[in-house]
């Protein structure tokens, strides 16, 4: 007699496959250019993908994340991609699916970092080109050797841009992409003089070897109203220091004045010597004759020379307060000065820019470094000795305050209103390729959708950042850290405290206003208004 067997299912595991929740899946698209190919390109990408999860019964759309005109090669720029890392933290995401590792990065470090931190979070990046799940055990090395393939792509196309340039260099045929002020091009985009910008390249060179500095010159120019090639609000002495110096304005072009790394994250820098320079002489009609070139160079080796100057670079970082001190009345940034030069009670003073060009627009006075400094030990000192009645407190305050609920539901009526638009415009998108609607009708609906999506996206990245107080906590624990390591009241102004510790410093009213790297602002008055201060206390008590 044949037996007859029948499987009994656990009834626990029957719970538990019914009682599972979905899994929530996310896309990330990404497309490297703004020409209409590839706009179309990112449409198509986010129509397929939305079709694509919401499909599967099993899974629950958590949206799209993309980055429109972005570089794979770096990560920093790629605000969809980091918003899509954040969630994950957050435990809103399971899954990610994007078409290969070239659209995900191009850069291998950044790559294999964020894949290994998604593993760490438990969630799977599926790559549909190379058919590769992050979470399967042979993901690793696979990875890592597409990664590296992608960067190199991205490296030899790099390296074969740089050679085409570096061969027009060499025959003569590179053409400028933006002329310098006083020319412009013509059909042939060989430059020609722009005689009302050469007038003022004259009258540039001409005072400056009269005797006038740079930014006295970029000041007279600024308060006459002439307008600059980018459109600038107004001239800077750097602008001119770089006009003085330029070869172009004697006929000549120098090419290759600055470089690109070999490597991703590719970065420009100035070419100090890594890499050889093209000059090519007679290649234009002259603004500027050799003979005052010359001139003004020896005007501007001896001048650098009289204040101790060798490097450029050097000069933009070499003080401690540069950036660091603003204005409580116009947020202007502070400046230094050299007072009394030549004497022997020489000074220091740091004065607002706004200040220095028109007084009447900022009254703020000028204030001597000392001061400040004095006025940062007496702030650290103070703060030393009740870190553990103000630090740590707030610490804890802070991270109670971590999520507010009203700007969590902003975030996401923001998120779903993106959603919405960019499926609006993916149906705009077939309504015309179909020709269900006139071309122009979609570029004016196309555009108005564009304009609300833009503002829709910074107001979420707003709500975004200020939504954690994550610098703020960050900033308290280094802080405290920072304090242990240095536990005693200083008798003296440190430079390597301030820089640790302070972000801003702001000058108002005869007081000091120091901005901690937690946003935590403290008072100090200046040097002579806590001596006035002294003084009346002192009175009063006798």
């Amino acid at each position: 007699m044949a037996k007859k067997i029948t499987k009994i299912d656990p009834v626990k595991q029957q719970v538990i496959q019914q009682l599972q929740p979905k899994k929530r899946v996310c896309a990330y698209c990404r497309v490297s250019t703004d020409s209409r190919e590839q706009q179309h390109s990112f449409t198509a990408q986010l129509g397929y993908y939305t079709a694509l999860i919401e499909a599967q019964e099993s899974w629950q759309f958590t949206g799209i994340y993309a980055d429109e005109a972005r570089s794979g090669t770096k990560l920093a720029k790629r605000d969809d991609f980091l918003r899509m890392m954040k969630d994950c933290e957050d435990g809103k995401i399971d899954m990610i699916i994007t078409k290969s590792l070239t659209r995900f990065a191009r850069n291998t470090v950044d790559s294999i970092q964020a894949i290994r931190r998604l593993k760490e979070l438990g969630v799977a990046v599926y790559f549909e080109k190379e058919h590769i799940d992050s979470l399967s055990e042979k993901s690793e090395l696979m990875l890592t050797i597409l990664s590296s393939l992608a960067q190199g792509e991205s490296e030899s196309i790099s390296t074969n841009n740089k050679w085409a340039a570096i061969k027009r260099f060499q025959d003569g045929t590179f053409i400028l992409g933006t002329p310098a002020y006083g020319y412009t091009k013509d059909e042939n985009g060989q430059l020609i003089i722009q005689e009302e910008e050469a007038a003022v390249v004259r009258r540039i060179f001409r005072e400056y070897l009269n005797g006038k500095g740079a930014y006295a010159i970029a000041k007279d120019l600024t308060e006459e109203g002439i307008s600059t090639i980018r459109s600038a609000e107004k001239w800077n002495d750097c602008v001119i220091r770089e006009m003085l110096l330029n070869p172009i304005y004697t006929g000549s072009l120098l090419h290759q004045k600055t470089m690109t790394t070999e490597v991703v994250p590719f970065k420009r820098q100035r070419n100090k010597g890594q890499l050889p320079q093209y000059l090519i002489k007679d290649n234009h009609e002259s603004i500027i004759s050799h003979e005052q070139a010359a001139a003004v160079k020896e005007i501007f080796v001896y001048r650098r020379k009289q204040i101790g100057m060798d490097d450029a670079d050097k000069y933009q970082s070499r003080y401690t307060f540069s950036s660091k001190i603003l204005c409580g009345e116009c947020g202007g940034i502070f400046r230094r000065q050299k007072i009394y030069i030549g004497k022997p009670y020489e000074k220091i003073q740091w004065c607002c820019r706004q200040h220095i060009l028109n007084k009447t627009k900022c009254s703020q006075k000028a204030i001597r470094e000392d001061d400040v400094q004095w006025a940062f030990a007496n702030m650290w000192n103070k703060l030393v000795s009740n870190y553990a009645e103000i630090l740590v407190p707030l610490l804890d305050m802070i991270k109670k305050l971590r999520i507010d609920e009203q700007q969590e539901q902003e975030i996401g009526q923001c998120s779903n209103r993106i959603m919405e638009l960019t499926e609006q415009g993916h149906i705009l998108s077939r309504l015309v390729s179909k020709g269900y609607i006139d071309p122009a009708v979609f570029i004016e609906r196309q555009n108005a959708l564009t304009i609300e999506l833009a503002a829709v996206r910074k107001k979420r990245s707003q709500l975004l950042d200020s939504n954690g107080f994550d610098r703020e906590i960050a900033g308290t624990e280094h802080l405290l850290e920072l304090i242990r390591n240095n536990p005693h009241v200083i008798e003296e102004y440190r430079e390597d405290l301030f820089l640790q510790a302070i972000d801003q410093a702001i000058v108002q009213n005869g007081q000091i206003t120091f901005r901690l790297t937690n946003r935590l602002e403290l008072s100090e008055p200046c040097r002579k208004e806590a001596i006035k201060d002294d003084a009346k206390a002192y009175a009063y008590r006798v």
